[in-house]
């Protein structure tokens, strides 16, 4: 031991560690001290508070179970009036009640005595469940008058749960558990206000102990229900169940937690109480129930509910040894890097002599030329990674404006490829029809006398097709130009939806292409009106109706309107060859064609979305119709002044 100290005093690094180390263990032993306390109060309130919260769910669910018995018992002596109190609608309402009501024991309608003076004195049925059946009889006479499902209600004159009591389904005593059972009774009542009888339903109690056992927020945990005289209705010791009561064969002496346990639960209180089982500390959390009086009582042992304190403990004590020896450790690492820093500054210019620049060389506040050299050599340390990491920034933005400008470059390739294309096909689009034309005048004009008249009909009809065709790529091509301009119109003219239908068929029928006729299907009254404007509402109806006729040879084009709330929808159905999905992914783009050898600049459609969005409305394609295609225009209607005429 002597020799021990005298090295310790000889030698400055020992002296020095032991020193540092005795005055962190201290204030390491302090702190867990404090966190053990803290933490073995955290983890114990956050357990009760699960568990508080698990028996706030269990009675809730107990409680939810003894209200469907209380409404369907409540509902059946609402139904049984003077008029249908007779024997076989009583024991159809008995039936009725179980079979609707899987989770309910039983049902029993008893009527007061010689209520069916031809029948006798008692009458009583019964309906219960056997197996997946339910079964329903007139019970044999017996004195049922005095039983406590009977009773308890006559005696209070009101709707009332009572006590649990066992009996088969025979109506006899049994000692069988199984056949515990509580009943909700209500007062059957004539006209005059007279007690005619009483139905009582039942709820098992093996049923509502299977419910109460799915709840263990814990392993050891379990809950109890007590009746109002403190016997136990629920309890996983069978042997307790039955005739047994709380406090049964309890020692005032040494068991007066759970006798203060059980006059609490009586008395319908709610708290938290510590009492012993079985030798065992356990944590009580009682409640009682809102419908009637009885109450339950979750029971967790206090080793469940510190389990995670414990597991802590054996986690932080191997910690603590371990912190000690790291303190030491660190104590003769301190001790050394004081007398020897020279060592550490090699192994840093070490670092940054193989390139690793952000390698951080600390501060020193000795003044001798060991601090001022590490002092120095750290500010030079800080200057080169600033410089390395500006560097890198640069490098990095670099290479990011690099690839934004290609990226920007193959756009714009891309776009002048697309304009030119787009160019190539307007110039295409716009010629053909025009060389049409220029041809019929040449013909017209040299040789007119000469060709018939039926002829001179077909050329002006088909000058009229192509110019019609001109037109709509102009207005087309507008439209598109200004889809990116915010767009002033006035939006509050008053429409006529039926006239604006008819307008649509009238130019549709009088304009090619002449393949098929438009049918109408207004849903609306004729005098219905909205705020939109006519001229935008119109041609964007009459390009869709264009595009059906176009593609429709067979069947039928039609052109519809209802009105769904305060909107307008207009739906302009066809029996053509449709859309496919490929297709409908891009059908509201610009210039996007489903066939690139078809007529048309693919702005249709895109102008027709723009001109119904100026409108404030939508135009959608129905993917759910299959017989062709079906578009979906849709405008505000402000009023909402219509419904669909039938």
């Amino acid at each position: 031991m002597k020799g021990l100290l005298y090295l310790i005093n000889k030698r400055l690094s020992l002296k020095l560690s032991f020193g540092i180390m005795l005055f962190l263990v201290l204030i390491f032993t302090v702190s867990l001290g404090i966190l053990f306390f803290r933490s073995r109060q955290m983890v114990k309130e956050e357990a009760i508070g699960r568990a508080e919260q698990e028996l706030e769910n269990l009675v809730e669910r107990v409680n939810g179970a003894m209200n469907e018995v209380e409404v369907a018992t409540n509902t059946a002596e609402w139904h049984l009036t003077d008029t249908q109190l007779v024997p076989d609608s009583i024991l159809h309402y008995a039936r009725r009640i179980v079979t609707m009501n899987p989770n309910f024991d039983g049902c029993s309608i008893s009527m007061e005595p010689n209520f069916f003076p031809q029948i006798g004195r008692y009458f009583s049925v019964y309906a219960y469940h056997n197996g997946d059946s339910v079964m329903a009889k007139v019970e044999d006479p017996y004195d049922y008058f005095d039983k406590v499902y009977y009773k308890t209600p006559i005696t209070l004159g009101k709707p009332s749960w009572v006590e649990a009591y066992i009996e088969n389904v025979d109506g006899e005593v049994s000692d069988d558990y199984n056949d515990m059972i509580v009943s909700f009774g209500v007062p059957l009542v004539n006209s005059k206000k007279e007690v005619i009888g009483v139905i009582s339903t039942d709820l098992s109690m093996p049923w509502l102990s299977e419910i109460v056992s799915e709840f263990k927020p814990y392993p050891n945990s379990y809950c109890i229900m007590l009746g109002a005289d403190g016997q136990y209705l629920i309890h996983p010791d069978t042997t307790k169940l039955m005739h047994n009561t709380i406090f049964t064969d309890l020692d005032p002496q040494t068991q007066q937690d759970l006798i203060s346990l059980g006059h609490e639960m009586i008395a319908g209180n709610k708290g938290i109480m510590g009492v012993k089982v079985n030798g065992k500390r356990c944590i009580a959390l009682y409640q009682s129930l809102k419908r009637a009086p009885w109450s339950m009582a979750l029971i967790c042992q206090e080793t469940d509910i510190m389990a995670g304190y414990t597991k802590l403990l054996y986690i932080l004590i191997p910690l603590l040894v371990f912190g000690l020896l790291v303190i030491l450790a660190f104590c003769l690492n301190v001790v050394n890097n004081v007398v020897r820093p020279i060592k550490s500054l090699t192994e840093k210019l070490s670092y940054i002599t193989n390139g690793h620049f952000k390698e951080h060389i600390p501060t020193t506040e000795r003044k001798d030329v060991i601090g001022r050299l590490q002092n120095n050599f750290a500010e030079m340390q800080k200057a080169l990674s600033e410089h390395i990491c500006s560097l890198q920034d640069v490098n990095a933005a670099t290479k990011q404006m690099n690839k934004e400008l290609e990226e920007a470059s193959e756009q714009a390739r891309k776009a002048d490829e697309k304009k030119n294309e787009f160019l190539k096909d307007i110039t295409h689009q716009i010629r053909t029809p025009l060389n049409i034309m220029n041809g019929f005048i040449q013909v017209l004009r040299d040789d007119y006398e000469s060709i018939p008249k039926d002829e001179v009909n077909n050329i002006l009809d088909t000058m009229q097709t192509n110019a019609i065709s001109i037109s709509r790529m102009v207005n087309m091509l507008i439209v598109a130009a200004n889809s990116d301009k915010n767009v002033k119109i006035n939006t509050m003219e008053e429409v006529n939806v039926r006239k604006a239908v008819d307008f649509i068929k009238n130019l549709c029928d009088t304009n090619p292409p002449f393949t098929i006729s438009i049918i109408t299907d207004v849903k609306v009254s004729d005098d219905l009106v909205v705020k939109s404007n006519w001229e935008i509402l119109t041609k964007a109806l009459a390009e869709l109706a264009y595009n059906a006729k176009k593609y429709t040879t067979e069947g039928y084009v039609k052109l519809s309107a209802k009105a769904e709330g305060l909107t307008v929808v207009f739906e302009v159905e066809d029996t053509g060859p449709g859309i496919d999905e490929e297709t409908q992914k891009r059908l509201f783009d610009n210039f996007e064609k489903g066939d690139i050898f078809a007529e048309g600049l693919g702005l249709g459609l895109p102008c027709c979305r723009q001109m119904v969005r100026m409108l404030g409305g939508d135009l959608k394609y129905d993917t759910t119709y299959t017989n062709g295609s079906r578009f979906k225009l849709i405008i505000p209607n402000s009023d909402g002044g219509d419904f669909e005429l039938q």
